[in-house]
Formats: structure tokens, C-alpha cells, sequence
């Protein structure tokens, strides 16, 4: 109990001093706030950043490959001008599908964007995928209502179809009824559950939104094309079973040999391992975050050394005072208390104004800047905490002088 009394008696005691001072400080505070409001900005800044880049790769399947028709990259024939690759077929899918086995699920899909899509007299656009059955669980797709496409679908060749949630909204569809996918009908098996968009944004794949599909059979897809008598695919969904990073990038190398074997050398396709893009880009951000923190962290340090001098020079003014304390009985140790109570209330006021100051200035640069800010608790309590052991760091040399002076000659001054 004695020892409380003597704390708040220290904190009592500091507050009065900063009171009688009220410039100085404020202005000390103020170097000290604005450290920590650059720290707690930058920091949310990082970790929207980090948090968009993560969804984004997330999106995609951690566990998954993804392949796309791309402009061939490899040998030509210069004589005829024809490629010696078809590109993705239906048989490429079945292939993998064949190699990978147990190991994990293959989902091929062909695509025609911007196709006019009619319920009775309510008409919309959407993307009008063909997939085969796999695909819905390479994606993992989930249905507010109905079923899926079946394995009996793709082979009997029904005219059936499963729609995203913006286009059953947009047309009304809220049973089973046909659709028109341009002339073509397409009846109704079920809804899927909002997902919103692949977000492909740097990785060189097309952006898909599944609540704007139209899912067919790839045996109906009516813009099906068909070279050599090989149904042409637009991409391959590849889910695998092994979640471990050195296994799926194993597995791509395996698959891209597979298809360059299929297409005779030419590399005209894009296989993309979100796994890697994302370890990439946790390293990337964690680089960014440092950079921000570090340059934030440089405001604190000069805030730092101006709470040092304001610190001083309240000694060099206090010296009579200080000198009298001891006389009366105060030890080193409560006048080294005493001022850094000084130190740590200066740098609290200054690190709780910033706390606020920072969150507001990130809400501004997300409102007239556009980028996304997230706020973690960690950057919440380390800038306070920041400022705390800036007023204890350099607040400690002053209150040491302060306790070394000796008492009879801080009297006489």
C-alpha cells in the first residue's frame, strides 16, 4: 500500500509539472503524436494491402492449379504458319485426370462471356461456362437450393444448366424453369450460393464472378469449338488431395511436362500455383510493412529527443527544487520516479492523441486515395506502447541526472 501511495503521489506530482508547463509539453506531445499517428496510418495501410493480396490469392484455392489457353510460347512452323499445338483439349483434362488418380480432382471448363441470357420478358448477360461434373468440386462450389451438374448430364447431353446468384436475382429464377442462353433453352438445376469474383488481378489468369454464371454441360455448351475433332477447352481446374507447398509446385512442374509433351513443345498455355503466389506475396508484404513501420519509427525518434530536451531543460529550471527533495529524504531512486513518470505521461498523452490521430488520417487516405486499410490489433497496441517506451528511453538520462545532482549544491544554485 505504501508503495501505491508513493506511485500516484510520483504521478501526481509529474502531472502538476507538465501542468505548469503547458507549451512545452504540448509541443513535446506533439512530436511524439505525430510519430505515432504515422505509425498507426502506415501500418493499416500494410496490412490492407496485405490483407487484399492474400484474399485475392486465397480466392483461387491454396490447394489448387489453375491452367489457361494462352498465346503459344514455343517452336512454330514458319513454313505453313500453323502452330504445331491445338491448345487445351478435353483430352489434356482427361489425361491429368488419369495421372493424378486418387491424388486429386480435374475440372475442365470452355467459356463465351457477354451472352444474353432471357427468363420470360426479364433479360441480363452473363458468362456461360461448360464444365464437366469435376469441376464443381475442383471449386468447391456450394448451391443455396438444387443440385449440381451430374456425370449422367455431360453424357446424355441434357439441356440443363446451374446459374449464379446475380443472374437468378437479375432474371427472377426461382424455380425450375427454362432459360434462353442466346436461342439456346437451358433449364434450371439450381441456384449457387453468393461467392462473388475470382479476384486474378497480377497473376495472368481472366476474372471470373461466379454470381454471374451460367453453368452448363460441356457436351451442350452451344459455342463449343471443335479442331481435329477434339472439343477445345479454356482452362483446367486441378484440386489436389496434398495441401504441402513442395508437393503442389511438384505436381505443376509434372503437369506442365505433361501438356508440353500433349501440345509438342509449344507452351501455349499459363499454369498459375496460387500456393507459391501466396507465400510470395506474405514476403513481399512483410518487406513493406518493415519499410513503412521503420520510417514511421524515425518520427518517434525525433519526437524522442525532443521529450530528452524538454526534459532537461525542466531539470536545469528544477534544480533548487530537486536539491530540496533530497534534502528532506528523497531518495535517487524516487527522484529518477519522479522524472521519468515526467517522461512516460509526456509520451502517453501524445502516444493516445496519435492513436486517434492515425486511424483518422487511414480512413482519409482510404476515402480520397481508394486503397484498403485494416486495422490489427497488433498495430493498435504496439504504437501506444511505442510511445511509452520512448518516454521511458529517453527519458531515463535525464531523470538520472536529475538524481545525481548533489543536494547542497543544487541549493545554493
Amino acid at each position: 500500500m505504501k508503495h501505491i501511495n508513493r506511485l500516484l503521489e510520483d504521478l501526481a506530482d509529474a502531472w502538476s509539472g507538465l501542468w505548469r508547463r503547458p507549451l512545452r509539453s504540448l509541443l513535446s506531445s506533439l512530436g511524439i503524436g505525430i510519430g505515432v499517428t504515422a505509425l498507426v496510418a502506415m501500418l493499416s495501410i500494410g496490412e490492407g494491402a496485405r490483407k487484399k493480396a492474400l484474399d485475392k490469392i486465397s480466392s483461387l484455392g491454396t490447394n489448387t492449379l489453375r491452367v489457361e489457353q494462352a498465346a503459344p510460347a514455343g517452336r512454330i512452323d514458319h513454313d505453313t504458319l500453323v502452330n504445331l499445338s491445338l491448345g487445351l483439349t478435353r483430352e489434356d483434362g482427361r489425361e491429368i485426370a488419369a495421372w493424378l488418380g486418387s491424388r486429386g480432382t480435374v475440372g475442365v471448363y470452355a467459356r463465351r462471356d457477354n451472352v444474353l441470357v432471357t427468363a420470360g420478358t426479364r433479360t441480363t448477360t452473363a458468362t456461360v461456362l461448360g464444365v464437366s461434373p469435376d469441376w464443381f468440386s475442383a471449386e468447391k462450389i456450394a448451391l443455396t437450393w438444387g443440385r449440381p451438374l451430374s456425370e449422367t448430364d455431360i453424357e446424355q447431353q441434357r439441356s440443363f444448366s446451374v446459374i449464379g446468384s446475380g443472374v437468378a436475382s437479375a432474371l427472377r429464377a426461382t424455380g425450375h424453369i427454362t432459360l434462353r442462353v442466346d436461342n439456346f433453352p437451358a433449364r434450371i438445376l439450381g441456384v449457387l450460393a453468393p461467392r462473388g469474383r475470382l479476384l486474378t488481378e497480377g497473376t495472368g489468369l481472366s476474372s471470373l464472378d461466379f454470381d454471374n454464371l451460367i453453368i452448363m454441360p460441356i457436351t451442350t455448351f452451344p459455342y463449343t469449338r471443335i479442331l481435329a475433332g477434339r472439343r477445345m477447352l479454356d482452362g483446367l481446374v486441378i484440386a489436389l488431395v496434398d495441401e504441402q507447398e513442395s508437393e503442389i509446385i511438384a505436381t505443376a512442374q509434372q503437369i506442365r511436362q505433361i501438356l508440353l509433351l500433349n501440345h509438342n513443345a509449344v507452351e501455349d498455355f499459363r499454369i498459375v500455383v496460387p500456393l507459391s503466389l501466396l507465400n510470395e506475396a506474405r514476403e513481399t508484404q512483410q518487406l513493406f510493412s518493415l519499410v513503412m513501420g521503420s520510417i514511421a519509427g524515425l518520427s518517434l525518434l525525433v519526437g524522442g529527443i525532443g521529450v530528452m530536451n524538454v526534459m532537461l531543460a525542466n531539470i536545469s529550471e528544477q534544480t533548487r527544487e530537486i536539491g530540496l527533495r533530497m534534502a528532506v529524504g528523497a531518495t535517487r531512486a524516487r527522484i529518477i520516479s519522479l522524472y521519468l513518470w515526467n517522461s512516460v505521461l509526456l509520451t502517453l498523452t501524445g502516444g493516445i492523441w496519435g492513436l486517434v490521430g492515425g486511424v483518422i488520417l487511414a480512413m482519409v487516405v482510404q476515402h480520397y486515395a481508394g486503397w484498403e486499410i485494416a486495422f490489427s490489433s497488433f498495430s493498435l497496441i504496439i504504437a501506444p506502447l511505442s510511445a511509452v517506451l520512448t518516454g521511458v528511453v529517453f527519458g531515463l538520462h535525464p531523470a538520472m541526472r536529475a538524481a545525481s545532482l548533489d543536494p547542497a549544491i543544487a541549493l545554493r544554485d
